[in-house]
């Protein structure tokens, strides 16, 4: 825990009484990302990628379809749209 001031900020004053609200804060501002894909997942994307030819770094995904298929869609579409999420 943080050094205690006697003198709190208001700030300070606010995730001091309410718990909830401190423990996401926390967790919002922890270290890590925010999905934890396992290596299987990661592999078969990697592998989509350089089967469609996707480059590192480019602004393309490779989009999961819902046939399980893969295809170019630029990032801003795919993950405007929720991605798989919506399907």
């Amino acid at each position: 825990m943080p050094r205690t001031t006697s003198n709190p900020g208001p700030t300070a004053r606010h995730y001091r009484k309410n718990a909830a609200s401190r423990k996401k804060h926390v967790a919002d501002n922890s270290p890590g990302g925010k999905y934890a894909h396992s290596k299987e997942y990661k592999r078969k994307h990697a592998e989509a990628r350089a089967s469609l030819k996707i480059p590192k770094g480019s602004k393309i995904d490779a989009s999961k379809q819902s046939d399980g298929s893969y295809k170019k869609e630029h990032q801003k579409s795919n993950r405007g749209r929720g991605g798989a999420k919506k399907r």
